[in-house]
């Protein structure tokens, strides 16, 4: 069996709850943020995404909480397979934060600890 070297800098945290993502361009239907971490984070959502390759924006909002124009790359972006034979597909993917300011690491370390699970 293959084992594969950990290279993620941050500790991933789960989320306890779901915000909403909205990405510029492309506004996706999100199932919910799976982790997070200070560099990037994980989510499922529903579609067919093809991603630019380059830099876009990200805008997080929940009921508590808003931060915008984050600027990400996606790094990985899969089909889950969950079995069934409905007409949705879902998929995860992971994309990495690149260059926060510094208010904006500020608000996403205020966020971290108020939605991780503990």
């Amino acid at each position: 069996m293959k084992t594969f070297k950990e290279r993620r800098k941050h500790e991933r945290y789960i989320i306890n709850k779901q915000p909403t993502l909205l990405l510029s361009p492309i506004t996706v239907l999100s199932y919910g943020v799976l982790d997070i971490s200070y560099s990037g984070l994980a989510f499922v959502y529903a579609g067919w995404e093809n991603w630019p390759k380059k830099e876009i924006m990200l805008d997080i909002i929940d009921e508590n909480f808003y931060m915008e124009d984050i600027p990400i790359h996606v790094i990985g972006d899969v089909k889950i397979d969950d079995g069934s034979k409905t007409l949705k597909v879902l998929r995860r993917c992971g994309i990495k934060f690149n260059g926060l300011k510094d208010n904006q690491k500020a608000i996403l370390r205020q966020y971290i600890e108020n939605v991780a699970a503990n």
